[in-house]
């Protein structure tokens, strides 16, 4: 027995749902490189002036090795804004993946619904 898909609206409700998630995805890369310049503006002055605070701090926990989005090891403070720009990378592809597929499922169902429609050859 074969899948079917069973959608409940429209589909060009969902291409413009998908849409507005990959436009919110872009916008979310937009912010996110704007504030990961800040940061490394930030951090390349004197932020964090060599003391016993910033010592304790730097180093274990503000540079420590964790996983980033990619899955590759990266410092704290690097692996934070390489994943937060992933966010709006999976969003942006996430909205044309579906927004591409619902154009395909729409093209398909009209292409069956005139397979169905047509009388048998012959007749």
């Amino acid at each position: 027995m074969g899948n079917y898909v069973s959608i409940t609206s429209s589909p060009a409700e969902l291409i413009n749902v998908a849409g507005r998630i990959r436009d919110r995805g872009i916008a979310l890369g937009d912010q996110v490189k704007k504030i990961n310049a800040d940061i490394v503006e930030h951090e390349g002055r004197d932020t964090f002036p060599k003391d016993k605070f910033t010592d304790g701090f730097l180093g274990p926990t503000y540079h420590k090795q964790v996983p980033g989005a990619d899955g590759k090891e990266h410092p704290a403070n690097q692996a934070l804004m390489t994943s937060a720009a992933a966010c709006g990378d999976q969003l942006r592809a996430i909205g044309e993946y579906v927004g591409k597929a619902m154009v395909n499922y729409d093209v398909q169902d009209l292409e069956n619904a005139k397979t169905i429609t047509k009388p048998p050859a012959g007749h």
